[in-house]
């Protein structure tokens, strides 16, 4: 039966066709280090300097309009929402992050601890049909503590389209899918299922379970993650719900 499952969603979701295609290079992608850092560098104090780091992909075998679409979604990714590096690349970004730094030592030149953002982009599925990615960020600009988070970017590598649960899933999936979501939450957060969410510290409207739209694909099923803050006080951390393939095997296209 696993067998089964797992060669259905090789067909459908992972495109093992056998069908005689035009002869292309095949998808690959090399990890590259971007970093920036304050002036003067970060090596011998880290708590008086500011760095931006990102580990992303660089791929191979994918048309050139589609990886600078994949690019800007993952510099947007990584740009934190920060309004001034809306449109902007990766090295502009790191170079505001900087910059800003630098302009809050100047007003507050005895402020203590330094800054620094750094994210790794993961390549979770790669596909002629699906490219999932995981971007995972953690971030320190001053306070108490500092933040972190999970992130999904998934597209079409032969077109740059977004990859969605419509292009893998039938129509009128969605309530089959929050019941197993809603189930797998409870599991994941030891909760009974009768119990209430909001009375357990969990913010859904009307006390009812929701799937969110972060979300990205796995080999083992579809995630979804909630980041702190978003369904939870901070002290309660993120919470990840992985709807396994094998749940949804009568759903898959």
């Amino acid at each position: 039966m696993k067998y089964a499952v797992g060669l259905l969603i090789c067909l459908v979701l992972f495109s093992c066709s056998t069908k005689k295609e035009e002869t292309k290079a095949p998808i690959s992608f090399e990890t590259k280090t971007f970093r920036v850092e304050s002036k003067g560098g970060c090596k011998s104090d880290t708590l008086q300097c500011a760095y931006f780091q990102v580990l992303y992909p660089q791929f191979t075998g994918i048309d050139s309009p589609v990886v600078k679409i994949i690019n800007q979604k993952i510099d947007a990714a990584v740009s934190m929402g920060h309004p001034e590096s809306q449109e902007k690349n990766m090295k502009d970004i790191g170079e505001i992050f900087i910059k800003d730094y630098d302009d809050f030592k100047s007003e507050i030149p005895d402020a203590f601890g330094g800054w620094h953002y750094t994210a790794e982009v993961n390549v979770e599925v790669l596909t002629d049909t699906l490219l999932s990615l995981s971007i995972n960020d953690e971030y320190y600009t001053g306070g108490a503590h500092g933040g972190s988070g999970v992130y999904f970017i998934n597209v079409n590598p032969k077109t740059g389209g977004e990859f969605t649960l419509d292009s893998l899933l039938k129509p009128n999936y969605e309530d089959v899918l929050t019941s197993l979501g809603n189930k797998i939450f409870r599991q994941t957060r030891q909760l009974a299922d009768t119990a209430s969410l909001n009375e357990n510290y969990f913010e859904f409207s009307q006390d009812k379970f929701e799937l969110n739209k972060n979300y990205g694909f796995k080999k083992e099923g579809i995630v979804f993650y909630y980041n702190s803050y978003e369904i939870a006080p901070y002290a309660a951390g993120p919470t990840e719900v992985l709807i396994p393939y094998s749940d949804l095997k009568d759903w898959i296209k």
